[in-house]
């Protein structure tokens, strides 16, 4: 009997297992190969990336200062952390296909029809892998294979669906669209929205085309949800908001989730409140808080609510979440949405209070804090208070990180007001201990004394202020629990906190807790004035020293108490009320302002350069026929009438005319020194004296002693006869070219020399002069100057205005110890001589650089030069031929 029994389950097993054969189109193995295809791959790889995909966006950090991404996608270098679960996902699918398609893959070109009802799916499941592991060939080769194998079918439409979405991060557009126009017919045909309408419904069953013909499968409607956001995508990527609100209001219609409804709601929100629809952006951040948002979320759309005609209600509901210890870490966002209610409001003060409170709640959110100076940069620089709009600027640019969206903007504006700044504080400062100084001594020791009192007492409130709030935020942070080393919140992690103290005191030192006291520029002034008030742009009171050792006695050391010390503060205060009068003037265009600090120079009871100078500016900003402008004509022609602004204003062509007589006069000294050369040698002295005793004012008269001196060197045997000449030369015109050189002709010649040999300080040299030889330019620099830094300023002024030049730049030492930077190679001394011109006269790039030592030669004369070490001697010769 049991014999009986174990034949009749052999062959009952047998005949399963042949009716189980991938090659045999029966019930049996349709059920078990479709089992087996739903569940071991379709329903398991999905599962894995599902869990990928939502871990991944559940551990972003999303841009809600932007409009939020519908879909985030991981980066080429996120999705390497997903590798793992996509890439078991794609083997699960390509395992699956290969045992359980009916027929089998082994001749996919010979295939012509499939039995198992979740291969199709399957495939769409691996190109959906490959979609987000960023593999988009294999993906779309997936999609393509799925529609047009599978065309009866509606995996069909969500192949194409994945295909457009795969054209949208290629970035091919125009294939994504036709893709999506040709989904949306048969869409528009599914909800009845055109004439035809198919009588017909196919089934989810067999995929085979029978014999005679197969209607093809309608649109999905479990498929209308996610089309939509394809669509959206589309018109994501294309920046089109006005398509991308249609697209995701019809996603909203479909929705089922009340993430995704709350995540589309949030969207709607902020594309409407880009383009203006306050009201419809309100009425969406409303709807987010009845789904199951994300905390950030429901808690960012609670603050645009108040930001988009919220009322009073949502201002109150603001105040509560600002006592809510569990948004302790958004505070610097609810104050900064109260700052911007206040200032729609027009409460102007009430704003500037929030926006200081955002920036010092935002400990670690760098972006939030530089959003609230940059707010009060525009409040101030629309108040033309632009000392402080600066300050608010700078803070701005060192705490904003370079994807900031106006970074280029904040810093241009912090650069371009600097100099303002400078110029202000510095004017203020001069200006106010300058009027100290003036007092008697005993009064300046009681003003001292009580200044600083006043200084200790506002630093005393201000820690005191300032400790109050820390103390306020780091009870708030406790009561939220302090998890002594796993706390993800800086502030509530003690261990994380001890140690950042410990690192920031190792690298940096103790510091006081003030804004910007990492800027190695700051600029510190110490005012003496406590009463003035009127001053428009009065800069923010700060000492150098330590305001606890500050004494009265430190606060008057450096008072300008003697004449000498008086004009040099009284010449940097009119220079820097010049310069910020020329600011407001050029660079801001505040005529108003800049007439202001140019009237303060005018109204100074001393003398001034800076006077003149700041009468013609006035001038400028008027019609000549105007009353101001006629005031500061009469002003500058009684005080400075020969002057060169009273010329011209006595003849508008006195520039002209005075240019003609210094081309003139400068042809003279030519036709002279080519007298010299000829030998006319007493026609030459008679004529420098003559330019020496009547003509002062003579551009060349220097050159004129100096060609005087070599007339006579030629004349006179005994050259203590020149030393009158020179002498004269050194104390006229001191530091100039020309005193240089009577100086070291001084020195030869008081130092003695052979009676054998006659001193020549003309052309005698051992340089030669060869005219338009090819030239190179030598910079001489100072012991103190880094060669590194030097070759890289001297290259950055070279590409930027000798580019087409190609110039070489190397460095060399000349000596001993002194570093040249050599600069090669020219055609001749007029263009080596145009270099020269450039260089004096240009601070961009060389700054320092452009003081020092620099000449031009030629190959052989550098040689020269390099083997005899004369080089007061190649002076002299160029001096005497270029």
């Amino acid at each position: 009997m049991r014999k009986w029994h174990l034949i009749i389950t052999t062959c009952v097993v047998a005949l399963v297992i042949y009716s189980c054969s991938t090659e045999k189109n029966t019930f049996i193995s349709r059920a078990y190969h479709s089992t087996t295809a739903h569940y071991n791959g379709y329903f398991n790889a999905n599962d894995l990336l599902k869990e990928a995909i939502t871990n991944y966006r559940a551990s972003l950090k999303e841009d809600y200062y932007n409009t939020l991404q519908l879909r985030p996608l991981p980066t080429e270098e996120e999705v390497k952390s997903l590798y793992t679960p996509i890439d078991t996902a794609i083997a699960k699918c390509t395992k699956v296909i290969q045992r359980h398609a009916m027929p089998s893959m082994d001749k996919p070109s010979q295939k012509k029809q499939e039995h198992n009802s979740w291969i199709d799916e399957n495939w769409i499941t691996i190109g959906v892998a490959n979609y987000y592991r960023r593999d988009y060939s294999l993906a779309l080769k997936n999609f393509e294979y799925a529609k047009r194998f599978f065309a009866s079918d509606k995996s069909a439409f969500v192949a194409e669906m994945w295909m457009a979405r795969t054209y949208i991060e290629e970035g091919k557009m125009t294939e994504a669209g036709f893709a999506i126009a040709n989904l949306q017919k048969y869409a528009d045909e599914a909800a009845g929205k055109t004439e035809k309408k198919k009588k017909t419904k196919s089934k989810k069953g067999k995929k085979e085309k029978e014999d005679g013909g197969k209607e093809p499968a309608t649109f999905p409607k479990n498929l209308f949800y996610d089309f939509a956001i394809t669509k959206a995508l589309f018109f994501e990527e294309k920046k089109d908001d006005k398509e991308m609100i249609k697209s995701l209001d019809e996603a909203l219609e479909h929705a089922k989730k009340s993430k995704d409804k709350a995540r589309i709601h949030y969207i709607l929100g902020q594309l409407h409140e880009k383009n203006g629809q306050r009201v419809e952006a309100s009425e969406h951040y409303k709807k987010v808080l009845k789904y199951n948002a994300p905390f950030e979320m429901d808690f960012n759309a609670r603050l645009k609510m108040a930001l988009n005609g919220g009322g009073e209600k949502l201002k109150k509901d603001l105040n509560k979440l600002l006592r809510d210890t569990k948004n302790a870490e958004f505070k610097d966002q609810i104050y900064f949405t109260l700052a911007l209610i206040a200032q729609n409001e027009g409460n102007e003060d009430k704003a500037l209070e929030n926006f200081t409170n955002s920036a010092f709640y935002s400990t670690s959110n760098k972006r939030q804090k530089g959003m609230a100076y940059e707010e009060m940069g525009d409040i101030y620089f629309t108040k033309k208070n632009y000392v402080k709009a600066q300050k608010y600027y700078d803070s701005c640019a060192t705490n904003i990180p370079e994807d900031y969206p106006n970074y280029e903007g904040v810093k241009n504006k912090a650069e371009k007001l600097q100099a303002l700044v400078i110029a202000v504080e510095t004017a203020y400062y001069e200006d106010s201990v300058q009027r100290v100084a003036a007092m008697s001594e005993s009064e300046r020791e009681e003003f001292a004394e009580k200044l600083a009192k006043k200084i200790k007492e506002d630093n005393r409130i201000k820690k005191q202020q300032e400790a109050e709030k820390l103390l306020a935020l780091q009870k708030q942070q406790q009561t939220k629990g302090d998890d002594p080393n796993g706390s993800k919140w800086y502030w509530n992690n003690t261990k994380a906190k001890t140690e950042g103290f410990e690192e920031f005191k190792r690298q940096w030192g103790q510091r006081t807790n003030e804004n910007d006291w990492r800027r190695s520029d700051k600029i510190v002034f110490a005012t003496f004035d406590e009463n003035d008030k009127d001053s428009i742009n009065k800069p923010t009171t700060e000492v150098e020293a330590p305001v606890d050792s500050l004494t009265a006695e430190s606060l008057l050391a450096d008072l300008p108490l003697t004449d000498s010390l008086l004009k040099i503060s009284r010449d940097r205060m009119m220079s820097a009320y010049f310069d910020a009068g020329k600011i407001y003037q050029d660079q801001l265009n505040e005529q108003q302002l800049a007439e202001s600090q140019f009237n303060t120079i005018i109204s100074k009871p001393f003398e001034s350069d800076y006077k003149l100078l700041a009468a013609y500016q006035i001038y400028r900003m008027y019609p000549a026929t105007d009353a101001a402008a006629i005031a500061q004509k009469d002003y500058i022609l009684t005080n400075y009438p020969t002057s060169d602004f009273a010329g011209y204003l006595r003849d508008p062509d006195y520039f002209l005319k005075k240019k003609e007589r210094e081309r003139q006069t400068e042809q003279e000294y030519l036709t002279d020194l080519d007298r010299y050369e000829k030998g006319m040698y007493y026609l030459v002295v008679t004529k420098s004296n003559n330019v020496i005793a009547e003509q002062k004012e003579n551009p060349y008269r220097a050159k004129y002693y100096l060609l005087k001196a070599r007339a006579q060197a030629k004349l006179n045997d005994d050259k203590t006869t020149l030393l009158p000449t020179l002498n004269e030369l050194i104390a006229e015109y001191p530091g100039s070219p020309e005193a240089t050189k009577a100086a070291e002709m001084k020195r030869i010649i008081e130092g003695g020399y052979s009676t054998n040999v006659a001193v020549d300080f003309t052309n005698k040299s051992i340089y030669k002069f060869v005219e338009n030889e090819p030239m190179m330019v030598i910079i001489f620099l100072e012991e103190k100057v880094n060669i590194s830094v030097a070759k890289s300023r001297v290259v950055d002024f070279n590409k930027e205005f000798f580019g087409r030049d190609r110039l070489n730049t190397s460095s060399k030492i000349y000596g001993e110890k002194t570093n040249i930077i050599l600069v090669k190679e020219f055609p001749s001394e007029t263009e080596a001589a145009s270099y020269l011109s450039t260089y004096k006269r240009t601070k961009k790039h060389l700054l320092d650089l452009q003081k020092m030592k620099i000449i031009y030669i030629s190959q052989d004369n550098l040689k020269l030069l390099f083997e005899t070490q004369k080089l007061a001697e190649y002076e002299l010769f160029f001096d005497e031929f270029y």
